[in-house]
């Protein structure tokens, strides 16, 4: 199933994939059954804020998003003043922001709902998080939240609890493919990207539009390939050094590094010879991808950037 609109959906969701969790989504909204609160959660780039973005818009819409109408274009253009935009800017959300957000709940509406769209609220911190868990317990009325996560661990079980929760995994890898060729065309590295993307169609998608995206992604993987391949710790701290104090090249360096991992992982699955299985048992990948996690947890919460860094590198010596 490759086309961005199924047969059986009632809207044009234009998403790749997902199509169990969009059907039930579509259930609710038929079954006037929509909730005060939603997470979406689920890796990077997998298409979470497509759905969250194109879910407010369907239930603004007065006319089964029609994509036309003045509301529509007005969410489209991120200037609809009921619908509300928090992006993920790279950015702790502060108490200050999490007051900014009561007060605008708490304006008259002149939609149908007001809703406001959170990207990774896994960026507040659990002060933060205990603030906003005080309107989610007691929302007020007409008021729609739509919360994103990346990293469901890290976002306190009492909001969890107080949400409808919907889990988005990756995409199939066919899937992906059939999509992306049916959409920009065959290409000769196409494989290449679908095995970087593992799975998340916005990275795909980003490298296939931004050839500059696509060759930083290609650096990234050989330069994990290359420190998991030898040890060289030397190598390996002058490479922190060097990204240490870059939020978004941290950032990308630990997403790709998943992706890596998994892809061993996947390896370890199908292959009899996996490219690293003299270095590496399936036991220590998982040990990897937990240091990894780790790592990231502790550098959203302040610690030492780069002795985190440091320390995940240390990991990877043999």
């Amino acid at each position: 199933m490759t086309a961005t609109h199924h047969r059986f959906m009632l809207y044009q969701w234009n998403i790749v994939g997902h199509t169990q969790q969009l059907l039930g989504l579509e259930k609710e909204i038929k079954e006037k059954n929509i909730s005060h609160a939603y997470l979406f959660s689920g890796p990077r780039q997998g298409g979470k804020s497509s759905i969250a973005k194109t879910f407010a818009n369907i239930i603004q819409c007065p006319n089964h998003y029609c994509k036309k109408c003045k509301d529509c274009q007005l969410i489209q253009a991120k200037a609809h003043s009921d619908t509300l935009f928090m992006e993920d800017n790279g950015e702790s959300i502060k108490i200050d922001d999490i007051r900014e957000i009561i007060r605008k709940t708490n304006l008259t509406s002149q939609s149908p709902y007001r809703v406001i769209v959170i990207e990774n609220i896994e960026r507040m911190p659990i002060e933060a998080q205990n603030s906003f868990l005080k309107t989610l317990e007691e929302p007020p009325g007409k008021t729609i939240f739509l919360l994103t996560t990346s990293h469901l661990d890290q976002v306190l079980l009492t909001i969890q609890s107080r949400v409808r929760h919907f889990h988005f995994s990756t995409v199939d890898d066919g899937i992906l493919k059939a999509y992306l060729k049916e959409t920009f065309g065959s290409r000769s590295d196409m494989d290449e990207i679908i095995n970087m993307a593992q799975g998340r169609p916005g990275l795909a998608i980003n490298m296939i539009k931004d050839e500059g995206a696509f060759e930083d992604q290609k650096k990234l993987y050989n330069q994990i390939e290359t420190f998991l391949k030898k040890n060289d710790l030397a190598q390996k701290f002058s490479f922190i050094e060097g990204i240490e104090k870059d939020k978004d090249q941290v950032s990308l360096f630990l997403d790709a590094f998943t992706r890596y991992l998994r892809k061993l992982l996947f390896e370890y699955m199908n292959s009899s010879s996996p490219l690293l299985g003299k270095r590496f048992t399936p036991r220590d990948i998982i040990n990897l991808f937990e240091s990894l996690e780790k790592t990231r947890y502790f550098i959203n919460r302040n610690v030492n950037k780069r002795l985190a860094l440091e320390n995940l590198m240390i990991q990877t010596e043999r």
